[in-house]
């Protein structure tokens, strides 16, 4: 039992060796300024149209601002000038808007009652967006 413990109090202190001397689990050195995160974190929607009978995919990576756009090709299916959206731009009011990578704003959302967004401009077809689970 004792060569058991004195093994496992071994593993143990080995294990932690890394820890101590500020390298990782491979030898390479840390850098404590470095954060550790996964892949790239994206804010998935569905967007749909009032009488339009496509769904279709809306991503971005959450954050302030402006940010890239990447929606499904079926999104042109509800409103064709989606084809052209390249840049989900958040403003300060909460609304957000589609922008293409001329400038033009295509749509603006804004915070919806019980859509995460609705649009805002164009008037139709009334387009929505629910976040993904």
């Amino acid at each position: 039992m004792k060569l058991v413990m004195s093994g496992a109090l071994v593993l143990a202190l080995v294990g932690s060796f890394g820890y101590f001397s500020g390298q990782d689990a491979t030898g390479n050195a840390l850098d404590p300024d470095r954060e550790e995160t996964g892949p790239a974190a994206t804010s998935e929607f569905t967007l749909t149209g009032i009488g339009v009978n496509e769904v279709c995919r809306v991503r971005h990576a959450p954050g302030e601002g402006s940010t890239q756009l990447d929606l499904d090709r079926s999104c042109a299916r509800i409103l064709p000038r989606l084809a052209d959206a390249r840049i989900w731009e958040e403003r300060p009011d909460g609304t957000v808007v589609f922008v293409s990578a001329a400038g033009e704003a295509l749509v603006e959302f804004y915070p919806g009652d019980g859509a995460a967004y609705e649009s805002l401009r164009p008037r139709t077809p009334l387009l929505s967006l629910y976040r993904e689970n």
